[in-house]
């Protein structure tokens, strides 16, 4: 302020004349005058710090922003994270047959189209793929997700993807699809930065003894078709859309789980539940949000119910039982497709 505005200056422990401690006060009022004028000087500026609350002005820098923030809103390309429809083998999705280390895409010409949308609803058809064959020669023995572009490009990474609301810790090639927000936000960490990611993942491929030994396609609709809050299983979700594709379960390879105990399912299965005085199960994407899938109650004379409950891939769930002297059973059953 003392760049423009003159002021009398007193020294401390002599007397100040009424007229010159009034002259600085109208000095003062004729500069804050100014100031609010609309013609005012434009080199007369006041620092505003960033508002933190409902009365409080907004500066420039927040503006800015804000309006940064919405454009990138506008122009994002579309999150991708799903299969709407695509080949089908015996009601589960078949996209890749293989042999040896070569894999060879069923997409378009005898096969079914592939079709992904976006977080809009927009709908993207592959018909054909590029390269025609994906050979993984010279790839280490592991397990890789296979992943295609909107153009129909095909390849694979050795990555982990994470579908969850936190950040989880990732390396370099690894894919969160941040489901704490609507819509989804999709990022690949490239070792120094965040990359917003728009291919789909579509299966996994995994080399042992330097051949392919199993390939799976992720099932299709995992999220209802669109990338949106959906996928978090939130109360009302249609959960049947995500397994529509899911097979028969192979009832000679069930495996005895514990109550009260969170499972992720590590292939697509069949949950079977069945308490003498009552019992609830529940599923989650992410581990946090909880959806109640099965619940049964009891009176004092009790009575038996069962419940066969399919949970997909990646699925986490968790059953209880309402009275300690149940006598009860909790198997998963694995599909016989996997």
């Amino acid at each position: 302020m003392t760049d423009y505005l003159t002021l009398t200056e007193f020294i401390p422990g002599t007397k100040a004349k009424a007229q010159d401690v009034n002259a600085n006060f109208s000095a003062i009022k004729d500069a804050l005058v100014n100031k609010a004028s609309l013609t005012g000087d434009s080199a007369q500026t006041f620092q505003v710090a960033d508002a933190t609350d409902d009365s409080h002005a907004v500066n420039k820098g927040q503006i800015d922003d804000l309006s940064a923030d919405l454009a990138a809103d506008i122009n994002k390309s579309g999150t991708r994270f799903c299969v709407k429809s695509g080949n089908v083998t015996d009601g589960q999705g078949d996209l890749f047959s293989y042999s040896v280390l070569t894999i060879t895409p069923q997409i378009g010409g005898v096969y079914a189209n592939l079709v992904i949308s976006d977080y809009t609803g927009n709908n993207t058809t592959i018909s054909s793929v590029a390269p025609s064959t994906l050979n993984l020669t010279g790839n280490s023995d592991g397990t890789y997700n296979i992943f295609i572009n909107s153009t129909g490009g095909l390849y694979i990474l050795n990555n982990t993807i994470y579908r969850q609301p936190t950040r989880p810790t990732m390396v370099v090639n690894d894919i969160w699809l941040d489901t704490s927000k609507d819509s989804f936000a999709c990022i690949k960490y490239s070792g120094i930065a965040d990359v917003e990611f728009l291919d789909v993942p579509l299966g996994e491929v995994t080399i042992s003894g330097g051949l392919i030994t199993v390939i799976e396609t992720f099932a299709f609709n995992q999220n209802g078709y669109n990338v949106n809050a959906q996928t978090t299983l939130a109360p009302g979700t249609n959960f049947s859309a995500s397994v529509s594709n899911m097979s028969m379960p192979n009832y000679t390879a069930g495996v005895s789980k514990s109550w009260a105990t969170v499972y992720q399912a590590d292939t697509n299965g069949y949950v079977y539940v069945w308490a003498s005085f009552g019992s609830k199960l529940e599923v989650s994407l992410d581990n946090s949000t909880w959806q109640t899938v099965q619940y049964s109650w009891h009176s004092d004379q009790g009575y038996s119910v069962s419940s066969f409950v399919p949970v997909p891939k990646g699925v986490y769930y968790k059953a209880t039982y309402t009275t300690t002297n149940s006598s009860t059973s909790l198997i998963f059953y694995p599909c016989l497709a996997g």
